[in-house]
């Protein structure tokens, strides 16, 4: 009869579940949107890149005025915000509009004319992007500039693409370091160093379970933005440092969230 009791009651225990699903799934989904995240932050700092590198100012030389080339150089040098000036000739202009569109200028221009001014291009540092118009004033008040022209649209584009890669740089931090005080937060409550040493190989399979969570969402992330290198040619995936950081930050979350379910 006592027999019976003890199997009975045997029967009853409940189950102590592992929780290794968990800590997979958990580190899954927080690795699938920390991935996604850095895959945005490439392409916002790539297309930044290639807009800045492709973004010019042109500013045309009056023709009527005594001020040499060398003066009009040198005052756009000078305006506070300026990068890089290059003196592009009337001559050097029409050779290369010939190369870039000959039968547009055999079907336009006389032979033998050359109505193209001289210009200066020039690049200016990020910070000016968002005050044009200060720039431009500056420019039109140097002796010797007959025009100054650019694309506003190609300017604003480039402040956004900056804007938001460091908007998403910021959340990636300030994601890593909320991270980093919730993990200190719980191997401080109720562990010593010495037990968090011995914890660390009797619960190493939620560690794995964790990096393998985030290891499976950076296979599934570039799974599904891979198709997207077919349909443009601006397609960057962050580097394997970042992918590795990935992976050890989701190991590092199942076995923190392993210490936070052995205190409960």
């Amino acid at each position: 009869m006592e027999e019976h009791k003890h199997h009975s009651h045997s029967h009853n225990q409940p189950k102590v579940r592992k929780g290794y699903r968990v800590a997979f799934l958990m580190a899954f989904s927080v690795a699938l949107l920390a991935e996604m995240l850095l895959f945005m932050h490439a392409q916002m700092r790539e297309i930044g890149m290639i807009l800045k590198e492709d973004f010019r100012i042109v500013v045309m030389r009056d023709d009527s005025s005594k001020a040499t080339a060398e003066a009009v150089e040198a005052g756009l040098a000078a305006i506070d915000g300026t990068a890089q000036v290059f003196f592009v000739s009337r001559k050097d202009r029409l050779t290369r509009l010939k190369a870039e569109d000959p039968e547009l200028v055999a079907s336009v221009l006389v032979p033998g004319l050359n109505p193209l001014p001289d210009t200066w291009e020039v690049t200016i540092k990020e910070e000016v992007l968002g005050d044009m118009n200060a720039w431009t004033s500056a420019a039109w008040r140097i002796v010797g500039v007959a025009d100054v022209k650019y694309k506003p649209l190609e300017a604003y584009a480039i402040m956004h693409a900056l804007f938001y890669g460091h908007l998403m740089r910021l959340a990636l931090a300030l994601s890593f370091l909320s991270f980093m005080v919730l993990a200190a937060m719980v191997l401080t409550h109720g562990h010593t160093p010495s037990a968090l040493a011995a914890a660390l190989p009797a619960d190493k399979s939620w560690f794995f379970a964790g990096g393998g969570g985030a290891a499976a969402a950076a296979l599934a992330a570039y799974a599904v933005v891979y198709p997207v290198k077919y349909l443009s040619p601006v397609w960057v995936w962050p580097s394997l440092l970042w992918q590795a950081a990935v992976v050890i930050c989701g190991a590092l979350l199942g076995w923190v969230l392993c210490q936070w379910k052995n205190t409960r």
